[in-house]
């Protein structure tokens, strides 16, 4: 049996184990500034290996700084249509976001409309008793434009945000992250609107999450599919990193491992509306990595 077929059959059989259980499979749409760097790629080929949860879209978002290329998010929609034909998802939909961030640079809340916001609406108004889970490991343009279109799934949504820097101990923000400068107007949004669950995991808790790229490619070349793909981008986008943070794993990990990671309760930073919002504070970081090869099958 060859390497994916191996994995259609492990995943499958995963899927009919946690139906037959009667486990409750968490809706989620997966939002992804995927050709950015490394660890988005893998972060997106565990949630499509987890049981418990229902990937219901894969949508691509922008990283429109100065430093990216042209056409950010098209760059990011090619890989998420890679990942999701070498893993057999293609029944999974796809939509493009946004390039632009939401607003202006120096601020405002004007909405992209665009595939991803529209997908992201209608499985949300789709929900019944359990809320649709966004899940967003770039810049939150595209959920926030959604909300800001159709302000009557507040209600129906929780959105988990790779982004920020929050010290715990002291209650400190730091918005100088990545993803938020991505889009700092639609973080904001996130954060002062009211009645919105939102989760947020930091990139300095993120810092326990590390890859070694010797281990790593050991594993991954030559099983073919995702996997040598995944490993091709280690060192086609920077063959000189000799270990990676795995920021987006990070929060996948959380999701699908609760056990693994410490949240809580805390306000959000004293410029933003006050109100509470959830923040991871701490992750096992070695078993989430090792939680991540056992999903793949490749421990």
């Amino acid at each position: 049996m060859n390497r994916r077929s191996f994995l259609s059959r492990a995943t499958s059989t995963a899927f009919a184990l946690s139906l037959a259980r009667g486990a409750a499979r968490r809706r989620m749409i997966v939002d992804a500034d995927t050709a950015n760097e490394i660890d988005d790629l893998y972060a997106i080929a565990r949630a499509l290996l987890e049981p418990s949860f229902d990937v219901a879209g894969l949508s691509s978002a922008q990283w429109h700084t100065r430093l990216s290329p042209a056409n950010s998010v098209e760059h990011s929609q090619r890989l998420n249509d890679d990942i999701l034909r070498l893993m057999g998802r293609q029944s999974i939909p796809a939509p493009i976001g946004a390039e632009m961030i939401m607003g202006q640079p120096w601020g405002g809340d004007d909405p992209r409309d665009t595939p991803a916001a529209r997908l992201m609406i209608r499985e949300a108004l789709a929900a019944k008793s359990e809320k649709l889970s966004i899940v967003s490991i770039g810049a939150v343009t595209n959920v926030a434009s959604a909300l800001k279109l159709a302000p009557e799934i507040v209600s129906k949504v929780r959105c988990y945000s790779m982004a920020a820097h929050y010290d715990s101990s002291t209650g400190i923000w730091n918005k100088d992250e990545f993803n938020v400068r991505n889009d700092l107007n639609a973080f904001n949004y996130l954060l002062n609107l009211d009645g919105l669950e939102l989760h947020i995991m930091p990139a300095n808790v993120c810092k326990k999450l590390v890859f070694e790229q010797a281990d790593t490619l050991a594993r991954l070349s030559g099983k073919g599919g995702v996997w040598d793909y995944i490993a091709a981008r280690w060192l086609s986008h920077s063959p000189q990193a000799s270990s990676w943070i795995m920021w987006d794993l990070a929060l996948i990990e959380a999701l699908a491992r609760p056990d693994l990671a410490k949240e809580g309760l805390f306000k959000t930073p004293p410029e933003n509306r006050s109100r509470d919002v959830h923040v991871y504070t701490d992750i096992d970081g070695e078993a989430m990595k090792q939680d991540f090869w056992r999903a793949c099958g490749l421990k």
